[in-house]
């Protein structure tokens, strides 16, 4: 190579050194710099960094790595942070050195994730900026770094799972264009939930759907839901609303859950459950209405209308439903047909009531029922109509009521596997029978505190 080659060559190399080394202050009043093409913090060595308060890197081709082990990086009272490169290394210790760091942006900047370590133990945190990464996950455990988070922003990542903590000081989180599949945003404060579609999707799409397959939404204080607004979720399966303060559910309140299987609703206060409430939710397998100071059920609770050819209605049943709960309501009776579209149900649970009374054909159109739980009630017989609508029954509870005796147990139970019988005020010759009823079938007694029971 000539010597005129090699000067060119050595010249271009010592333009671009200058250049990645460049930093300018940008701000003297609350100084401020900017720099260029750093690849480290520890770059930073042409301006004194003891009160450096504002700090902003702009990289077009260099990596920028952050937050190696005995860094001697020395930035007390960096307070912004502005990330503009186009990857970012986040190594063990990542922000954890910069205590009075306030804003952070690293929108776009190839991030994979966030731990825990990345931020110091008392984190001042108020907005980060977060877009356009590849985040996938934001566990309970890294947002409970920032306990004074008021903007969140992680739109346009990879998001598949967010557990939120309670975040009191929380006013914007953006977790738009994610893949979510799992939402927690339990034990919160939250008054209200709405999904809002941007613009450009609505205009596109009236039937949007979203992705997210799971949302929790329990112990927060949301007293009201609003007609469809879930209508984007259609492909969600897990919804929990328990722990809050729900006045009223109708079936424009579930509108486009269609893919629904199981709805977490106890522990609402006085709820109160319009007819057809349940009807949008035909593929649902499981539905928690325990405490909620229910006292009666419609009998047209369960089950959906469907406009046959003939433009008439038909109230079809909900085929895929296994497990109801309604412990812990104030039930005194029930209708013949509360049950009556629920073909598939195998569990049943009741305890904690006050019924006295089963109605003749009650449990009929629930053949498939396996475990069915009457405990604490204040039942005074068990007709032998009733015992025989219960020959799939495996598990039988009906501790804690007033019964004295049953009713002539032969051609009755024939499945039975488990019962539990204390706490009620037995005949003695009634009871013996009952006893050797019980031993000749071998048929395991169960005390009401038992944890054998698959409830």
């Amino acid at each position: 190579m000539s010597f005129l080659n090699w000067s060119i060559l050595w010249l271009i190399c010592c333009v671009v050194t200058a250049a990645a080394q460049f930093c300018e202050i940008v701000d003297s009043g609350i100084y401020s710099i900017k720099c260029h093409e750093l690849s480290s913090l520890e770059e930073i060595n042409d301006v004194p960094t003891t009160n450096l308060r504002g700090l902003e890197i702009r990289n077009t081709q260099t990596k920028l790595t952050i937050g190696a082990a005995n860094s001697s990086l020395n930035l007390p009272q960096l307070s912004f942070l502005d990330l503009h490169v186009p990857r970012l290394e986040l190594l063990s210790e990542g922000f954890s050195n910069l205590p009075h760091l306030w804003h952070l942006n690293i929108s776009g900047c190839g991030v994979e994730q966030l731990l825990v370590s990345h931020f110091p133990t008392d984190c001042l945190l108020g907005q980060i900026y977060a877009s356009d990464n590849k985040l996938s996950v934001l566990t309970k455990d890294l947002l409970s770094k920032f306990p004074n988070l008021i903007f969140g922003f992680f739109e346009n990542n990879s998001l598949s799972h967010v557990e939120l903590p309670y975040m009191g000081s929380l006013n914007i989180l953006d977790l738009s264009h994610n893949d979510l599949k799992k939402l927690y945003l339990n034990n919160n404060k939250l008054t209200q939930f709405q999904i809002t579609l941007p613009e450009e999707d609505v205009a596109s799409s009236a039937e949007k759907v979203l992705g997210l397959e799971i949302l929790d939404l329990s112990n927060n204080s949301i007293s009201e839901l609003l007609e469809n607004q879930f209508e984007s979720l259609g492909e969600l399966v897990w919804l929990e609303l328990s722990g809050n303060k729900i006045a009223v559910l109708k079936s424009a309140h579930f509108a486009g859950l269609t893919s629904l299987r199981f709805l977490h609703l106890q522990s609402n206060g006085k709820l109160e459950l319009s007819e057809h409430a349940f009807e949008e939710l035909k593929q649902l397998e499981t539905l928690d209405l325990s405490y909620n100071g229910l006292e009666i059920l419609s009998p047209h609770l369960f089950g959906y209308n469907e406009v046959d050819k003939q433009g008439l209605y038909d109230y079809l049943p909900m085929p895929y439903m296994r497990k109801l709960n309604l412990n812990g309501n104030k039930l005194q009776q029930l209708d013949p047909r509360t049950f009556e579209k629920l073909p598939s149900l195998d569990t049943l649970l009741l305890a904690n009531n006050e019924l006295r009374v089963l109605p003749e054909g009650l449990f009929v159109p629930i053949q498939n029922l396996r475990v069915l739980d009457m405990r604490h009630n204040q039942l005074t017989e068990i007709s032998s109509d009733i015992l025989k609508s219960l020959n799939n029954v495996k598990d039988l509870l009906i501790n804690y009521n007033q019964l004295t005796f049953l009713p002539d147990l032969n051609g009755t139970l024939s499945h039975l596997q488990h019962i539990g019988i204390d706490g009620n005020p037995w005949q003695r010759d009634s009871f013996a029978q009952f006893e050797q009823w019980l031993i000749a079938r071998k048929i395991q007694y169960l005390k009401d505190d038992d944890e054998k029971l698959p409830l």
